[in-house]
């Protein structure tokens, strides 16, 4: 039996929906929380556990620190014992940092610059190329070894003497100040003071110094040292002769060493390229022209002129059409006018001289205000100019795309650490590749001979890399490259990253807590993840994590369930039986029901469209069906709807094109040949986008408001007896309103500033957490003040306002949904994962008076398997009732039971990006 240190004791935690719960973690082992959605486990791991370890590590700092981390959200509970220190992998801690890359996350890009400098001989920053550079021990070695032969040795460097006298003179005599008495004239040696009063050839030799045969060893090297570092930080030397001598007579013949570095490509004395030239986070190594970034900034004409079909006159510049800036489109046609410019056909039909006079003007003439008009390309220039104002930027922004940097071609590194070439690649190419050929890289460096001994010396931090980059390859991420941005990660991806950085450094002690990290992975994906945790584990951790995957549940050392239902009624330790926890029990799925055969009215065609990996593919989405996108990780399924079918639906409902030419990453915009829609398409359906984003994080954020019941709610409120005979109207029943209590402005809670010791929050004392005046409140409908509505669960109010106006499809759709267990006046702030991306579907369904065409990201993210059978159940309804829905997801269930199943792969990266096959089950045909 474990005692009481063996474990992380949790007594009375009642944080949320907790229900005073007692429990234990042992230490140094994986424990996995599972339960329904919204049953507590987020509560229980996140906001009580980590939250307080994260408040003691803050305890330890002094109180200056403090003062700037005010207000951390704390949980609810009477001790928590044994606690160590903590860290938190979650899905939503991204950066948008456009610095921020997968090698900066997994803390790899300063070790792979230490290792790339160890391999890499010295290279001549300018053209890359092997250079000379000796040592001073090889001089003291030279002389040193020859000393039996009683030689002495003359020390010079090359010197090239102006052909002027005059100029000579004054030479010799800066010669003399700095030191130097003799210099080396065709066969004789010449005193300086002889050279002012006679002429001497071009090109001589500066005589350094002269070592005699007997001379000891101590001060051989002592003097070959002296001359060394005169040479190496000089800026007229650059390398030294050695000749030998017997008696006075010296040898015509001379060694030649290399002090500074000199390139035999470019035939000069040149500069070694540094670690510093390859770290592009500094002003050292960044592109001058990009400034680290990789990408910079352009006007997007087809910002600008989103519909080339409109006319000037009809506002075919779109940042002329607002109030703003009206006056310039009327200068413009003003303009036009006197050039003759048709102002009533489309800008399409301009010519290419008219276009260029529109945009640039003409050439030479600058703008007298009332006499010309804006051209376009000035009117930017100007805001360019004021960058300062936010306003400028704004607008920049909106008509800007990013453009790969001409300079660096998205390397991001300066000239010089372009230059950088090691056993094949590039310094920046091990960045730009596919990580599993910067594993391939690494790997093959073991077998060059000539590595061995290099490699000894950098053994730890080459084990380190290598460990992390096979790591990543292992996790799914082999597709990516360590360039790419962690703002275009999903959630798990980025997870996966910070997994692979907390492994790799070799933390032991800690608390690991990780929130779902399947999410993306394929269920061949699964296993390598299990073993990376279990590394984690057994370098001595305590691994705490929220999951739903069976797969990750059972590989678990311990598995503790919190339920039994999500809301009001979860909240307690569930005991698992047989070993098996109730939420990874599906419950029973009906099944698919059979559609009809659709006609080509009913079906949405994107044509050759190429994104990322994703090249020349044709697509088909069915209408009123369920259509699931699966594969591996990395296989392009986000590439295919993002870049693909959500940017072509929205440049089709924008601007009426049905094609799109030039790729925009920025704008996460593919290359398409022809999008085709049925007739009439935008007036039947609404297209909505359900993300794998958090809601709305402010606490005046509540489900009622979402699916517009609060609208309703304060509509009935007003027109009641009591409220006509107050005088209220609908918005004194509004918290955010005129109704809202005073001291709190409605949110419930205040917070007290206590200076140095952090801010505490505390429930209102006015209005006691109801948010609202206490005149209000004494206001009723069917027996209940507003705040006891807004306190009552959807399922509550699905038995009592159900059948009134406005109330029953918004209630019935979200407890079909699986949401009745929220209050309706939940803030959102709180919830988990999957209750908002359902709570999202629902507010999407009710907003719209049409049918809805939806794609969902892995909507079964922070599902129970028993919420999994009962989403798929609801969307496959909807889809019966004419709603369309296009899902990226993994689980089995939905591709067991999709209308239409697209399997992407085969592999991942550049061995993705295809169609492998296509399954259409309503009809029973099947297809690759």
């Amino acid at each position: 039996m474990t005692t009481n240190k063996d474990v992380i004791d949790c007594c009375g935690v009642r944080t949320h929906n907790l229900k005073n719960i007692h429990v234990q973690f042992p230490l140094k082992k994986w424990i996995a929380v599972t339960g329904v959605s919204g049953s507590g486990k987020s509560s229980l791991v996140f906001d009580t556990v980590y939250a307080e370890s994260q408040r003691r590590f803050l305890e330890t700092l002094g109180t200056y620190e403090r003062q700037f981390l005010q207000g951390l959200p704390q949980g609810e509970f009477d001790s928590i014992e044994n606690l160590p220190a903590s860290v938190a992998l979650k899905q939503s801690n991204k950066t948008g940092d456009p610095r921020s890359v997968i090698a900066t996350a997994a803390d790899i890009a300063d070790s792979m610059r230490t290792l790339f400098m160890g391999f890499m001989d010295s290279a001549c920053s300018h053209c890359g190329s092997s250079v000379k550079l000796n040592k001073s021990q090889e001089l003291v070695d030279l002389i040193s070894n020859q000393n039996a032969q009683n030689l002495n040795y003359l020390i010079s460097v090359p010197f090239v003497f102006p052909t002027e006298k005059a100029k000579q003179k004054k030479v010799c005599k800066d010669l003399l100040i700095e030191g130097y008495t003799r210099i080396l004239s065709g066969n004789k040696i010449v005193l300086l003071e002889d050279v002012i009063t006679n002429s001497v050839a071009e090109n001589v030799e500066i005589v350094l110094d002269r070592i005699h045969a007997k001379t000891a060893a101590d001060e051989i090297l002592n003097r070959v040292e002296t001359i060394w570092s005169q040479i190496k930080f000089s800026s007229r030397f650059s390398s030294v002769y050695v000749r030998k001598m017997e008696n006075e007579n010296f040898n015509s013949h001379y060694d030649l060493f290399h002090v500074q570095a000199y390139c035999e490509k470019c035939a000069q004395k040149t500069t070694t390229i540094q670690s510093s030239d390859l770290d592009w986070q500094s002003v050292l190594g960044a592109c001058k022209t990009c400034h680290g970034l990789g990408n910079i900034p352009v006007l997007d004409e087809n910002k600008i002129i989103p519909n080339p079909a409109l006319s000037l006159q009809d506002g075919a510049i779109k940042p002329w059409t607002s109030d703003t800036f009206l006056w310039m489109k009327d200068e413009l046609l003003r303009e036009c006018k006197k050039k003759q410019i048709d102002t009533h056909i489309a800008y399409a039909k301009l010519t290419k001289k008219e276009k260029n006079y529109i945009w640039n003007g003409e050439e030479g003439v600058i703008r007298k205000k009332t006499k010309s008009f804006v051209p376009i390309q000035h009117f930017f220039d100007v805001l360019e100019e004021e960058r300062y104002k936010s306003t400028a930027r704004i607008l920049l922004a909106k008509y800007r795309k990013y453009v790969n940097c001409p300079a660096c071609s998205g390397s991001r590194v300066g000239e010089i650490g372009r230059n950088a070439v090691c056993f094949g690649k590039t310094f920046h190419q091990l960045f730009q590749c596919e990580i599993i050929e910067t594993l391939q890289w690494l790997t093959q460096i073991k077998e060059h001979k000539q590595a061995q001994k290099k490699l000894a010396a950098v053994s730890e931090i080459y084990e380190e890399i290598l460990n992390k980059v096979t790591l990543l390859v292992k996790l799914g991420l082999g597709s990516a490259n360590l360039f790419r941005r962690c703002k275009t990660l999903s959630g798990g991806e980025y997870q996966r990253v910070l997994l692979t950085r907390v492994i790799g450094n070799g933390l032991t002690d800690a608390l690991y807590v990780l929130d779902e990290p399947s999410v993306g992975l394929g269920k061949n994906e699964i296993p390598e993840l299990i073993n990376c945790i279990r590394n984690l584990r057994d370098l001595g951790n305590t691994v705490l994590m929220v999951e739903h995957d069976k797969s990750l549940i059972f590989a678990a050392d311990e598995i503790i369930e919190i339920g039994p239902t999500g809301g009001k009624e979860g909240g307690h330790v569930v005991e698992i039986v047989g070993g098996v926890p109730a939420s990874t029990v599906p419950t029973v799925f009906e099944g698919r029901v059979c559609h009809p055969t659709v006609s080509t009215n009913h079906i949405i065609k994107l044509k050759n469209f190429s994104a990322m990996n994703c090249k020349n593919l044709n697509v088909e989405i069915y209408l009123r069906k369920l259509n699931v996108i699966t594969g591996v990780s990395g296989a392009g399924k986000s590439t295919l709807v993002t870049y693909g079918l959500q940017s072509a639906l929205e440049k089709l409902e924008d601007t009426g094109q049905h094609f799109n030419a030039e790729p925009d990453d920025d704008s996460c915009l593919g290359v398409w040949d022809d999008f085709i829609v049925p007739k009439n398409f935008f007036e039947e359906n609404n297209f909505v986008i359900v993300e794998q984003r958090v809601l709305h994080r402010t606490i005046t954020s509540v489900p009622a408001t979402l699916l517009g019941l609060m609208d309703v709610l304060r509509k009935n409120f007003a027109q009641s007896r009591q409220a006509k005979e107050l005088g209220l109207t609908q918005s004194d029943f509004s918290f955010n309103g005129a109704g809202g209590c005073e001291t709190c402005n409605g949110k419930g809670i205040v917070n007290e500033d206590l200076f140095f010791l952090g801010q505490v929050e505390k429930t209102c004392p006015d209005c006691e957490g109801t948010r609202y005046k206490k005149e209000i409140l004494n206001v009723t409908f069917k027996g209940k003040n507003i705040y006891q509505w807004l306190s009552s669960t959807l399922q509550e109010c699905v038995t009592l306002l159900g059948r009134e106006a406005g109330f029953g499809v918004p209630l019935f759709l979200a407890c079909e949904l699986g949401l009745g267990s929220l209050p309706l006046g939940m803030p959102t702030s709180s919830m988990s994962g999957g209750e908002a991306q359902r709570l999202r579907i629902c507010a999407a369904l009710c907003k719209s008076s049409k049918k809805i065409f939806c794609i969902l990201d892995e909507p079964t993210r922070g599902l129970s398997e028993k919420d999994i059978g009962q989403l798929l159940g609801c969307l496959l309804r909807l889809t019966r009732d004419g709603h369309t829905f296009v899902i990226v997801e993994h689980h089995e269930l939905f591709e067991k039971n999709a209308d239409v199943l697209i399997k992407m792969g085969p592999g991942s990266g550049a061995n993705g990006g295809k169609i492998v096959e296509k399954i259409i089950n309503f009809s029973g045909k099947t297809g690759n």
